[in-house]
């Protein structure tokens, strides 16, 4: 199979899922926050032991934070966009079946995007049009009827 429009979009998609993925789990500032040590204090206000409290701010990465097991819903987007392409592929061009194969995995990946657009999902986004387009393109390619190319 050449590498048409849809081949590269779809590789696109898969590349970005990856970006995305190592985004999430390798940013150090995924989480921030502020530390601060308590100070006692008696009846009448005043500090007793510390003269002042530390703040410290601090900050870690999403496999910090959650730990590594956290990785495998990140890696959802990768494997649908990895199917999609392995399917694209190694598609037989009498084969009537990857149209649908591309708009099932495209619909799972925008239902993640949606499921997890306030946490992480908002990431996945730019994979997931691209595979829209991809999936688009192709489908209308299709029905198209095809000009001889010399």
């Amino acid at each position: 199979m050449k590498f048409d429009r849809v081949a590269v979009l779809v590789s696109a998609a898969h590349a970005l899922a990856w970006a995305a993925f190592l985004w999430i789990a390798l940013w150090p500032w995924s989480y921030q926050g502020v530390s601060a040590t308590p100070v006692q204090v008696d009846e009448l206000g005043n500090r007793v032991g510390a003269e002042a409290s530390e703040v410290v701010r601090y900050s870690s990465s999403f496999v910090e934070v959650n730990g590594i097991w956290a990785l495998l819903p990140l890696l959802i987007p990768v494997a649908l966009t990895g199917v999609a392409l392995m399917a694209l592929l190694a598609w037989n061009a009498r084969g009537a079946g990857l149209p649908v194969i591309l708009w099932a995995l495209t619909i799972a990946l925008l239902a993640f995007c949606l499921m997890g657009y306030l946490s992480f999902g908002a990431f996945y986004v730019p994979s997931a049009l691209a595979l829209i387009v991809a999936a688009s393109i192709f489908s209308l390619r299709r029905r198209l009827p095809r000009v001889p190319q010399e």
